[in-house]
């Protein structure tokens, strides 16, 4: 792992960010590796600008090959607003910058990547932007419990269905 300080941020980068990287390098064309890595650009800028504009700030960044995990200075006593609103600003960028492309009658690919990277962020996995915001509302409360047995049916179903969806599209082509 690599780590670094810069204007007061820890910036970490594990060596399965440098492998997954390589990889995404190895079998793409240049333009789809673009449109990729703007999108999860996109994404993490909509989280930094919500937190500076709610008066957050950044202590640490980590780069691995699970994605980006980004770290603030908590306040003692911490709105569930705020934490929301910078939870929520990454998939909304990405929904911003879907919808306008598609008003601006724009196709291809990279419309496509945001609409994708929201999804995708909102799945209720807690490593995942919609399983946090899962998380303000269940921990530490007496439905805690309940909530988790809930979402491990629900991430369970979403795995099976994506694991049928993957063999009908393997059995198709």
């Amino acid at each position: 792992m690599i780590s670094f300080k810069t204007c007061g941020v820890t910036v970490r980068v594990d060596f399965s960010f440098l492998v997954f990287n390589a990889l995404v390098f190895l079998f793409r064309d240049s333009a789809l590796v673009l449109a990729f890595y703007t999108t999860c650009a996109i994404h993490e800028f909509g989280h930094i600008l919500a937190l500076w504009l709610t008066g957050g700030r950044l202590s640490a960044v980590s780069f691995s090959g699970a994605g980006i995990r980004m770290e603030t200075v908590r306040a003692a006593a911490e709105p569930v607003r705020r934490s929301l609103a910078v939870l929520l600003a990454g998939p909304a960028a990405n929904l911003l910058v879907f919808g306008l492309m598609r008003l601006a009658d724009c196709g291809g690919t990279f419309p496509v990547l945001n609409l994708l990277a929201a999804a995708y962020n909102m799945l209720p996995f807690r490593c995942l932007d919609g399983g946090a915001v899962i998380a303000l509302f269940t921990v530490g409360t007496p439905h805690e419990r309940t909530a988790e047995l809930v979402l491990n049916a629900v991430r369970l179903l979403i795995i099976v269905f994506a694991a049928l969806a993957f063999f009908k599209l393997r059995v198709v082509s």
